[in-house]
């Protein structure tokens, strides 16, 4: 599938530098150098320009980056929202976090299933889309617990999401075009030992 490899190759960097922001503004949160709603808010804007910007540069341009444009656009007006009121309770900071992170992993899993759609291997990618569906949920509705107003929850909630979202960036980075002649030799000894098909 040239097309969705190429995308994705384009735009891995763009989830790898909203990954680290993440965990640069966890490392600033959890001593209190920063407010978590601050911290938060810049990391979501900062990955969502970024994954806009590589969206736009892919190649096919925004119509084959659909599965990313959510994440683009929960970052920005996401972070916006936070930039602009930085006072924000961090509980619901917290479910910002998690929705971004429930949007991202959506993302992940379009590709996965193209991916296998196609019979191109994911790597991985359909686990780690699973994963950060189920930290999303998790961060989002840990809030109901009465755990969010912790700044060591909040980093711990930016620490995840930027974990995953690296992890993946580097699956995204490594997406075939299509299936490795391994596997298809693989399937074709498969067929020999089945017998021939009438």
């Amino acid at each position: 599938m040239p097309p969705i490899a190429q995308m994705c190759r384009s735009v891995w960097w763009a989830f790898a530098a909203g990954g680290v922001a993440a965990l640069v503004a966890a490392v600033l949160v959890a001593p209190g150098l920063v407010t978590s709603p601050l911290g938060a808010a810049a990391w979501q804007t900062i990955a969502g320009v970024f994954i806009l910007v590589a969206a736009i540069r892919a190649p096919g341009g925004l119509v084959r980056a659909v599965p990313f444009l959510g994440a683009a656009g929960a970052g920005i007006i996401l972070g916006g929202m936070g930039l602009l009121v930085p006072t924000l309770d961090p509980r619901i900071s917290l479910i910002g976090i998690g929705i971004w992170g429930v949007v991202a992993a959506a993302g992940y899993l379009a590709i996965a299933r193209l991916a296998r759609a196609f019979r191109v291997p994911d790597g991985g990618l359909f686990t780690i889309a699973w994963v950060g569906l189920a930290v999303g949920v998790g961060v989002s509705t840990i809030t109901a617990f009465r755990l969010g107003e912790s700044s060591l929850v909040q980093a711990g909630a930016l620490a995840a999401t930027g974990a995953i979202s690296i992890l993946a960036s580097l699956r995204l980075r490594v997406l075939p075009d299509e299936a490795s002649p391994v596997l298809s030799n693989r399937e074709a000894r498969r067929r020999e030992r089945g017998g021939p098909r009438p």
